[in-house]
């Protein structure tokens, strides 16, 4: 097994912190009291305050997280709505990580759309949102360690995006400490990085149940995600391809051989996208697989860029 050392010492996150900060100085210190005052849901943009808070209102109270980093949709709203189903408190954070960001134009160019986050958090009641400042509020009381990650890290997004989960897992690690929730739920359309969490907090003993939840769909079939705001409406079209190959593969393949049914879902994406990969895995493990055989749990993943938007989606497939 991969032994992983996930550093607080990175040089990642120094050079990207002030990034971060200035993105979010411009908007968090606008009229703060005036938000808290104006909103049911609280509004918390320090660690220590959210704590400090949930240390008084959560006693003997079950408390739900929903981690963001913004740009919401109804896949992060029905997160929201899955956590205020199961618990008495739901806490959802806004923060774009940068250490999670392999390419300075993906973090430059990711969405930013607070006033109309706070506004679809306050229409599904969720009660509070910590929407840190700058990085360094997150990051200030970070302590290395290391887990066993193995192949899950190193496959799909892992192999593609070199460095991405060790940022994820250094964050979520951060985050749920703040929080200490009883629960944290994250969407099923970043499988790898839910397995990879699961993992995590398990290894790490944290008493936290991570809970996966269904892939919320455009009526089109198009997976939400927050990228989709920087899709044109032609564009949009061209992305329906990849939910339509994993269909394709969902259907044709059965026990046996799938190498065939992958070749050629991967010449129906190269019609309308720049394919990065398209593969079917065990569900457990994430490895790769050419058979398929009874009694196991598979996906298939697919991830493609369109018009310098990359897209990621996956599907159950059921033998």
């Amino acid at each position: 097994m991969q032994h992983k050392r996930v550093s607080s010492d990175s040089p990642t996150l120094i050079c990207k912190r002030n990034v971060s900060l200035k993105r979010y100085v411009s908007f968090a210190n606008e009229g703060n009291a005036q938000i808290n005052n104006l909103l049911e849901m609280k509004v918390f943009y320090t660690q220590d305050e959210l704590k400090s808070f949930l240390q008084l209102r959560a006693k003997d109270k079950s408390v739900g997280f929903v981690p963001t980093m913004g740009a919401l949709h109804e896949g992060h709203l029905s997160l929201i709505r899955s956590s205020k189903a199961d618990t008495d408190l739901t806490v959802c954070s806004i923060f774009v990580n940068p250490t999670q960001f392999n390419e300075s134009n993906d973090f430059e160019n990711y969405p930013v759309t607070i006033d109309a986050d706070i506004e679809l958090l306050e229409g599904v009641n969720c009660d509070i949102l910590y929407l840190p400042e700058n990085a360094e509020d997150v990051y200030k009381n970070e302590v290395s360690f290391s887990i066993e990650t193995g192949v899950l890290s190193e496959v799909m997004e892992g192999k593609n995006r070199p460095g991405h989960f060790d940022g994820v897992m250094r964050v979520v690690k951060l985050l749920l400490e703040i929080v200490a929730p009883d629960k944290a739920y994250f969407g099923l359309k970043d499988f790898q990085q839910y397995t990879i969490i699961r993992n995590m907090t398990k290894q790490l003993d944290m008493k936290v149940e991570i809970v996966g939840c269904p892939i919320v769909r455009e009526e089109s079939g198009l997976a939400m995600s927050s990228r989709n705001a920087l899709l044109s409406e032609e564009d949009k079209k061209k992305a329906l391809i990849i939910y339509q190959t994993l269909k394709y593969l969902q259907d044709k393949v059965q026990i046996g051989d799938v190498t065939q049914w992958v070749e050629k879902g991967l010449e129906q994406l190269q019609k309308n996208t720049t394919p990065e990969y398209l593969t079917i895995a065990e569900s457990d493990t994430l490895l790769p697989v050419s058979q398929l055989e009874k009694e196991k749990k598979y996906r298939a993943f697919a991830v493609a860029r369109i018009g310098g938007v990359r897209l990621i989606d996956n599907i159950e497939i059921f033998v």
